[in-house]
């Protein structure tokens, strides 16, 4: 048999044994093409829920990242305060420190200039820092004493440490302008407000004698 019969017989065969087994060869082809779909589809829902999950670990991520940030870490810090509408330094300072003069400190921490002018909403970092002379008046406590009876036979408040009201006021040893401002309004810086009342009586704001009777004006509301 020559070789070119030989070659078109064996082709025939072949599309002999195609013919005859068809529908096997369609039913294999078809699975071999539902498995690749399958895996394909596989593949895609596999990557998306990786995506998913990726975005939901970044998103807890970056939360916890931003809570970390609103938190005072800082060792040098007392905390941080927003300002609330009627604020100013001199009190903010009185509430971390009991003393207004430490206003500066509030000022150098948050870089303010000027005469220190705040708005509301501004957060302000508060230093840790040592307290400068005292200017908040706190209600003095008072000295009791019982008996065994259960009677209470001593009561005493020093008188320096007693809130002054508005009106006529006696000096006493040891006072100053400053002190009366503290006692009677709670503001040292308001001193000059009795001081121009006063005026005729003590000239000399840094000369003032026990006994004399003075004039503690009401703040203007």
């Amino acid at each position: 048999m020559k070789k070119g019969q030989s070659s078109a017989k064996g082709i025939k065969n072949i599309l002999k044994f195609f013919k005859m087994n068809e529908n096997t060869i369609s039913t294999l082809m078809g699975g071999v093409v539902i498995v690749v779909i399958a895996g394909l589809i596989f593949n895609y829902f596999r990557t998306a829920n990786l995506k998913t999950w990726q975005g939901i670990l970044l998103n807890e991520q970056e939360a916890a990242t931003t809570d970390k940030k609103d938190e005072v870490t800082d060792d040098k810090l007392i905390a941080t305060y927003k300002v609330v509408k009627g604020d100013d330094l001199w009190h903010i300072a009185e509430k971390y420190y009991k003393s207004g003069y430490n206003y500066v400190d509030i000022m150098s921490e948050n870089k303010i200039t000027g005469k220190g002018v705040i708005t509301a909403g501004m957060d302000l970092r508060i230093p840790k820092v040592e307290a400068k002379k005292v200017t908040v008046v706190e209600e003095p406590k008072k000295e009791i004493a019982i008996s065994d009876k259960g009677d209470v036979v001593k009561q005493q408040v020093k008188a320096e440490d007693k809130a002054i009201e508005t009106g006529e006021y006696t000096t006493q040893k040891g006072d100053s302008y400053w002190k009366i401002a503290v006692r009677a309004y709670g503001d040292g810086y308001k001193w000059t407000k009795i001081y121009w009342a006063n005026r005729y009586t003590f000239s000399n704001p840094d000369m003032i004698f026990a006994g004399a009777k003075i004039t503690v004006p009401a703040l203007e509301k």
